[in-house]
């Protein structure tokens, strides 16, 4: 299957994901990975400006939600993938890649489906088991923003704080569907499920 033709655009957000080559665990442990995470963000952004809203690090895979106010999504990701490789690697001695693949993303170029897609974001921890609330997960800019900890990097805050405070990103019904969600990231914007209640 080619790969979609990228959006170069300073209008909407993005959510970008990638995954570790054949879905292996990292091969250091994740607040490592995390730290690693927080330096090639401050790096990348340092070259390539843009304004992340949400970075969440799971186990093997990263979410991230992204405005590229200079329509430079490639060259950020690029210089983003290639820092926390050779830092692993580096740490490691890994000599394969450590993603499989190039980064997947779509564009939410519809003000309805951002809230949505940001909530799906914050809630990997959670359908994974892993915490009970999203803020408490701690490889998470949510945790940062809801706890006021310091991150290295300046975030986009936009609605996220206000959509906290209604318990809108621990909402139980969201999760009932995120299979059939997760397709909607395959195409090049954002459509959810037909049967889908924001």
């Amino acid at each position: 299957m080619p790969r979609k033709k990228l959006i170069r655009t300073n209008l909407y957000p993005y959510h970008v994901t990638i995954r570790c080559n054949n879905k292996e665990w990292f091969d250091v442990p994740l607040h490592i990975v995390w730290n690693i995470c927080k330096r090639a963000l401050c790096r990348a952004n340092s070259k390539h400006p843009v304004k992340v809203q949400a970075f969440v690090l799971m186990s093997n895979h990263y979410h991230l939600m992204i405005w590229t106010p200079l329509a430079n999504i490639d060259k950020f990701m690029f210089e983003l993938n290639r820092s926390i490789s050779f830092e692993i690697r580096s740490k490691t001695g890994r000599i394969n890649r450590i993603f499989g693949d190039r980064y997947k993303w779509t564009l939410i170029d519809n003000s309805d489906y951002y809230s949505v897609v940001l909530r799906y974001i914050y809630q990997n921890p959670i359908k994974k088991g892993i915490v009970e609330i999203c803020e408490d997960y701690p490889f998470s800019t949510l945790n940062y923003l809801v706890k006021n900890k310091s991150f290295p990097l300046e975030l986009h805050t936009r609605d996220t704080l206000e959509l906290y405070q209604k318990n809108y990103f621990n909402c139980s019904r969201s999760l009932s569907n995120r299979e059939e969600f997760s397709k909607s990231f395959t195409r090049s914007t954002f459509k959810p499920p037909k049967c889908h209640v924001p």
